[in-house]
């Protein structure tokens, strides 16, 4: 708006000049010369949808102020002045269709724009000033012609050159950190319908080091038919689950866990600190993604991993209890546990809850005393379901685990012979339940605030969970 305003305030209004009949004093010849605008204020603006195509700007009640000088000549006799003209009621309305280009960026071209203007004053100065009244008329005729088909040049004009560069210059793309970026270039054409502008994006995380073709296809999203609310969000499990495709390529998902590693150390910890820190928590995307992001990594980290406040450590003396076989073999040897996923691990969206499924392979080492070597002693298969339920209160948002997700071990191979896979995974349930549940629900429970740009706030705010999308409905003054 203030760019278009800019571009109306450098109309080029040309010389006026003609004749006019004066009673006993005959033709009398004026020229209206070094037209100025000094101002062209746009005051009120309306946007209203055109179903199919795009969208009109309505401009209501503008008004221009003119300056310039007045000369007025009979045979031999010149009069000049100058004058002050204010021009009321002006109105536009500008027609847009909205596409896409081939790279992703949204695109506006002018199909319509039409303009009107009200009433002129004209205040003069100069001796006999008020012979001007005489072509008042025709003056104002002129110029409002000459505004109304300059208006809509400059129009197209300012399109040409400033709302079109300006898109083309819009990012389809962020960097979430060094591994990772979100492409969110439109899919396609902004839609238009009687009752809302529906905007299809992409949400696709690649890898900044090897971009490649995702191996699964996006769900589709079927907004809400509902129209009560201002604005409509919906995210599919696609944006998360190729987030997730990303960090497992890059390796970011594997963790290696000693007897010394606590939650706070393992942080700081190469292998962990990638994704536990920079991808996860201070990633620049936004916040919702980024929990549900951290959502595996984190409980993950919970169960697998043994504090010292545990009072079963990584160490063949505690774990004695459950592989005997291990204090014999490896008398008061510490222990290591390399953890990795076996794939991507995926979300799955159904009504009133996000389910995630993780696999992972955890081979556990001794390490050998007095010695860098360590060997390796068997290797798990973990798997766990789990369920969240996520909501949305005071613009944060909120979450709590489904109670009854277990952990299931499955012994792959072993240098230690058979050993009770289940009493090992009764341990590991029992201290999921008792403890890491709960820490985990009283972080979820404080809750994640909602990313919003500066001097925006919402008011209303519901979020549904769906069976093929994430479904927000969001209310507020923008």
């Amino acid at each position: 708006m203030a760019t278009l305003k800019k571009e109306l305030s450098t109309i080029n209004l040309p010389d006026l000049s003609g004749s006019f009949q004066v009673g006993w004093m005959g033709s009398v010849s004026y020229e209206l010369e070094s037209l100025r605008i000094l101002n062209f204020q746009l005051q009120n603006s309306n946007l209203n949808l055109r179903p199919g195509q795009g969208v009109t700007a309505s401009l209501s009640n503008n008004y221009v102020s003119i300056t310039g000088n007045w000369k007025v000549k009979k045979a031999f006799i010149t009069l000049r002045g100058t004058f002050d003209l204010s021009v009321d009621d002006v109105s536009i309305s500008i027609s847009l269709n909205l596409g896409k280009d081939p790279s992703g960026r949204p695109t506006a071209s002018v199909d319509h724009c039409n303009s009107s203007v009200g009433h002129v004053s004209v205040h003069t100065s100069g001796r006999l000033s008020w012979l001007l009244n005489f072509f008042h008329e025709r003056i104002e005729n002129k110029l409002k012609n000459i505004l109304k088909q300059e208006i809509c040049e400059i129009v197209r004009q300012s399109t040409t050159s400033h709302l079109e560069p300006y898109l083309q210059t819009l990012p389809v793309t962020l960097m979430i950190d060094t591994v990772a970026g979100i492409d969110y270039s439109l899919v396609g054409a902004p839609w238009v319908t009687s009752e809302g502008l529906d905007t299809p994006f992409k949400g696709e995380f690649f890898r900044q080091s090897q971009r490649s073709p995702v191996p699964f296809d996006a769900p589709p999203i079927r907004l809400s038919q509902e129209h009560d609310r201002m604005t409509y969000f919906a995210v599919s499990q696609y944006v998360f689950n190729t987030a997730s495709q990303v960090y497992h390529q890059a390796g970011y998902m594997n963790f290696t866990l000693r007897n010394e590693h606590n939650l706070t150390e393992l942080a700081g910890n190469h292998s962990a600190k990638g994704w536990w820190k920079p991808t996860c928590l201070t990633s620049k995307a936004p916040t919702f993604i980024t929990m549900m992001s951290c959502f595996s990594s984190s409980f993950l980290l919970h169960v697998l991993q043994t504090p010292l406040e545990f009072p079963i450590q990584l160490h063949t003396k505690s774990l004695g209890a459950v592989i005997p076989q291990l204090a014999r073999l490896y008398p008061n040897t510490e222990l290591e546990l390399e953890i990795s996923p076996e794939s991507a691990p995926f979300l799955k969206f159904s009504p009133g809850n996000v389910t995630l499924i993780p696999v992972m392979n955890i081979q556990a080492f001794a390490l050998l005393p007095n010695s860098s070597d360590r060997k390796p002693l068997f290797q798990l298969r973990a798997r766990t379901n789990i369920s969240a339920i996520i909501s949305v209160s005071s613009g944060r948002v909120l979450g709590s685990l489904t109670p009854g997700s277990k952990l299931e071990l499955e012994l792959k191979h072993s240098n230690i012979n058979f050993f009770n896979v289940q009493l090992l995974e009764t341990v590991f349930n029992y201290y999921a339940t008792y403890l890491i549940y709960p820490t985990l629900n009283a972080k979820l429970e404080e809750g994640f605030p909602l990313p919003l740009p500066r001097d925006t706030y919402l008011n209303s705010l519901e979020l549904q969970i769906h069976k093929v999308s994430d479904k927000w409905g969001l209310d507020g003054d923008l």
